[in-house]
């Protein structure tokens, strides 16, 4: 954790640095490379009904956000990793972190009704309270970005032998 001094000689905890990209305004039209991790290093996202909650809460995000078009998604253990273009020209644009922020929140309540319908106990959100985003910079750097998602598991399967 980061500590900011705003006051010499007092130490503020609670303030943390952000690592989004200090003068990138997130509303431009964009493509993004996104990773989100589970808090957990366990497979928690190989439980069928949890992926299929991803799945679906990731297919439904152009319908809820103006401007917004799914590429590459992937699914891992403990993780996911997707490319995502905004429209910045679209009427109500939003910012990556409005988006990635309520495909969290809409998975995790999804995830919750789930488990509270088969009363089974689960705890709050299991993300990170970050996530980990790239710019895409030009049409190479996404084709080797589209590679490196759609090669992912099986990278984790060949270690995993």
């Amino acid at each position: 954790m980061s500590f900011q001094q705003e006051e010499p000689g007092k130490v503020f905890p609670h303030h943390r640095q952000s690592i989004r990209l200090p003068k990138h305004d997130y509303t431009w039209t964009r493509g993004y490379f996104v990773t989100i991790r589970a808090k957990v290093h366990e497979p928690l996202f190989e439980i069928p009904a949890l992926r299929a909650i991803l799945t679906e809460e990731w297919e439904a995000l152009p319908k809820r956000f103006p401007g917004v078009t799914l590429d590459e998604f992937v699914i891992m253990p403990d993780h996911i990793h997707f490319i995502i273009f905004l429209n910045g020209l679209a009427e109500h644009a939003p910012t990556l972190g409005n988006v990635v922020g309520a495909y969290k929140s809409l998975t995790a309540v999804a995830w919750f009704r789930h488990n509270e319908a088969a009363k089974v106990e689960c705890g709050g959100s299991f993300w990170l309270r970050n996530f980990f985003d790239r710019v895409i910079r030009d049409l190479d750097e996404l084709e080797s970005i589209r590679q490196y998602i759609s090669n992912n598991p099986r990278k984790l399967e060949t270690r995993e032998q």
